[in-house]
This record gives structure tokens, sequence and C-alpha cells, in this order.
């Protein structure tokens, strides 16, 4: 798999309400310069055939070329601190174990006893040694082999030559990644800019403070399209339309692995009519559903001259400085308060901004083509006093189980709510299309295209290698 970034291509037709390049200008704050860039790409009109989401065969050329060939987020760093401390991540059939070594590394393993086939390990935590409960064959925590209980049985076996077998692993900003391909690109190589830009919104200095699982009856393609573009607010989540821009938001293909969309908070949605919507009624409405900024005080009047834009973030100045205890006088509007949504190829996301982050995780769920786990996540600044917080440990939803009902998600939790609502219609209705196909809006849904076109890039380099 090589590089093959298709060039921005200039011309795209969006909205034509006020665009986010031009919110930023009217921010008194200057933006960090990659949120000045827009990488539009033209990817066509051309269909997409429903079966692409329902096909066993197809699925199953995703598991050999994609899903095995990518880097997937695994876990924090935070989660394995200390020599020993192992983490299990399976995904469609396969399992790696990646453990913290004594010098403070990391090394990933397929979890797997070379034994008899046993997993090593089905749960994470903390290991002096790798040992399997069937028959006691043991290994280094840095994969070497260790005992064979029955060492005369074995006379095949040469020790040195029994390790466990290496999985490529790597991180960036706090995230620890695996590949199951060993000749895959580096991390570093697929993941950019998105390092650099999270670097700046202080990723690394987060800790998981919420984690939630919940098995979403769709296909793993139509659960990361529902979150990978901002128009289906209008009619998916009508409570926030008069606050966020859906329609003026950005679109940008990064690279071949990373994309991201950008919309605007504290300002009405062109898709609405917002006549006798004045900024103090927005401001209203915003901070009563819940806002990143964190919640208004009864002292924090909105006032004359003020924008909504400009309220929220003197909020959010203040919010973080009182949690973390650092200086955010000299950030901007947008760090504070918009929208930034990032994914990494195949199914990764989190949100960028200065706050709280959102994370995003999906993969197919038992071997099942209609069937996707959906984790959703909060990565929270680290106080500057005061002790780390642990990592929040994952609370896993029943299928039938409302998002809701994780409260530490907050006001996302009926959000999601709202999302779910629509996905297993959607794979419902993929089902009854056959062989028929739907449409991709050729901007607002660049991003949905793009995922298609790498999928069928993979395949296809897999395929004829």
């Amino acid at each position: 798999m090589t590089n093959a970034f298709l060039p921005p291509i200039k011309g795209v037709n969006r909205c034509d309400a006020i665009s986010y390049q031009e919110l930023l200008d009217q921010d008194p704050l200057p933006s960090p310069a990659f949120l000045r860039t827009e990488r539009a790409v033209d990817l066509g009109v051309d269909p997409i055939r429903a079966d692409r989401y329902t096909s066993k065969d197809f699925f199953e050329r995703e598991v050999r070329a994609v899903w095995l060939r990518t880097w997937q987020y695994v876990c924090r760093q935070e989660q394995i601190p200390n020599p020993g401390d192992t983490h299990v991540f399976d995904l469609v059939g396969h399992s790696a174990i990646v453990v913290r070594q004594k010098d403070g590394s990391l090394k990933a393993f397929q979890n797997v006893c070379r034994h008899r086939g046993r997993k090593l390990v089905t749960h994470s935590g903390c290991n002096a040694r790798l040992r399997c409960p069937f028959h006691g064959f043991t290994w280094n925590i840095d994969g070497s082999f260790r005992e064979n209980p029955i060492k005369w049985d074995f006379p095949q076996i040469d020790d040195a030559q029994f390790g466990l077998p290496h999985i490529p692993v790597d991180s960036w900003g706090g995230f620890i990644f695996i590949n199951f391909d060993r000749n895959a690109l580096s991390l570093h190589s697929v993941a950019a800019p998105m390092p650099a830009h999270f670097e700046h919104w202080g990723i690394a200095d987060c800790y998981q403070s919420a984690h939630v699982a919940k098995v979403i009856p769709a296909n793993w393609k139509a659960v990361v399209e529902a979150f990978i573009e901002s128009h289906h607010v209008l009619t998916t989540h009508p409570q926030l339309s008069p606050y966020t821009g859906d329609a003026n938001s950005q679109y940008d293909i990064l690279s071949d692995h990373v994309c991201r969309f950008i919309t605007p908070l504290g300002t009405p949605s062109p898709l609405v009519d917002n006549e006798g919507l004045s900024p103090a009624k927005l401001v209203e409405i915003w901070f009563s559903k819940g806002s990143r900024a964190g919640p208004a005080s009864a002292d924090d009047a909105f006032k004359e001259g003020d924008t909504p834009r400009e309220f929220a973030a003197r909020i959010a100045r203040r919010t973080w400085a009182q949690r973390t205890g650092r200086d955010y006088s000299k950030v901007s509007q947008t760090d504070l308060i918009d929208a930034f949504s990032y994914n990494m190829f195949p199914a990764f996301s989190v949100w960028g901004g200065i706050g709280t982050h959102i994370g995003y995780r999906w993969r197919p769920w038992e071997g099942r083509v209609d069937r996707t786990l959906m984790e959703t996540f909060l990565f929270a600044p680290v106080p500057t006093q005061g002790e780390r917080p642990p990592p929040a440990p994952m609370r896993f939803l029943a299928e039938d189980e409302p998002w809701k009902n994780a409260p530490e998600l907050g006001y996302l939790g009926p959000v999601y709510d709202q999302d779910q609502v629509n996905l297993q219609p959607v794979q419902q209705g993929l089902e009854a299309l056959g062989e028929g196909v739907i449409q991709f809006g050729r901007y607002s849904e660049m991003r949905c295209r793009h995922l298609h076109r790498m999928v069928d890039r993979y395949i296809r380099e897999y395929e004829t290698a």
C-alpha cells in the first residue's frame, strides 16, 4: 500500500451560506494555520451499490484486505502504564496483546499459544509472564519463550525460535495502535497530519474519562457514515439546528487515510427558518442543550454587542481554566467551541478543539456483515494539580439499551439515541435494495465516498498483489 493521495480540486459546489472560513475571519484571535486550509476533493457523483453493505462475500474481502491490513486503535498509554501491563484487542477473529516492557516501550504479539492454539490472555491486566492456562507453556513479557512443563516430550521445539509472533505497534498523542500486517506503512505516515493537529489541542495530556460500547444492528460502513457528515442534523437532531451551522460545514480530505469535517457552532443552520431568533435566544437554547464550553452561570449575562460565539468562547475560557489551571486567554474562538471531526481510515475518529475530546471506534462484531461494535470515548484534559485521574472502564450497553443510560456521556447520550434510530432502518433498506444503488452528495458526503474509495483501493491492491 503506497500513498496515492488525490490533489485538491477547486470549484466543488457547496452551500452558499456563510462559510466556515468566513466565520473565522470574524474571530478577533488568530486560528491555527491548519484550520485555515481547505482540501475538498471531487470524487464524482457515481452511485454506490447497496450490496457493499449487505454482501457476505464483499464483507469477507474487506476483512482480509482492509481490517487485517490497517492500523487499529487499541487503548491509551495511561491504560498500560507499568511493566507487564497487558491490553487485549480482538478484531474479526484475530486477537492481539499489547504489553508494556520493563524499559517503558511497547510490544504487541499474536494472542495465541503456540502449543495448542488457546488464547494466551483473555482479559487485560498485569502479567509478570504470559502463561497459557491450558498446559502451562509460558512466554516472557518480551515475547521470548520461557518454559515448557514437559520439555522432554517436544524435541521439535527450539526455544530460541519459539517466541510469540510480533505484531507492529506504535502510538501518537497517547493513542496506541496495532496492525496485523507486518508490511504495513508506518503509523505516522498513515496518521499524518492528525498527530500534529492534535498536539496543538493537547491530546497527549488527556485521560479517558468515559468509555461506552454498544452493538449496532448495521454494517460498519453505514455506522461510520452516520458520523462523518453534519447535514443530518436538520432532521435527526433538530434541537441542535438553532446553534449548529450544519450546512456551513467544511469537508476536507487531508490525505489518503485522514479526513475531517468542521462544523461551526454559535451560528444557526441555514437550512431552517431562523427569523426571530435573536443572538440571546440562540445562546439560551444552545446552553440549555449542553455545550462543550461548559455551563453558564446566572451571572453570565449575554452582553450588548456580544455574538453567540464570543459569549461561548468566554465561558469556555473560564471553564477550562478552572478545570485544568491553564491560561486560555489567547486561544481562538474556534479552538474553544467548534466541532472538529477527524477520521483515520478505516474506523477511528477523534474530535479536536480545546477541552474534552469525543472519540469513536467502530469494528465488525462477531464476524457479521450487519453488526458493528460502536465505542464512544471522552478524553478530558488532565488537571495540572493533583493526581492524574484513572482511565474510565468500559460500560457495555445491551443492544436494546439506550445510550442515555450511560450518564458519563452527559448530553451526548440522547444525541446518540437519535442517531441510532436511523441505523437499523438504513440496514434494512440496504438489504431490500439488493443490487440497487444509493447516492452520495458531491460535497457534504465527500467523506462517505472517500471511505468507499479507500476500501476499494485496499481490496484491489491486496487481490492483485
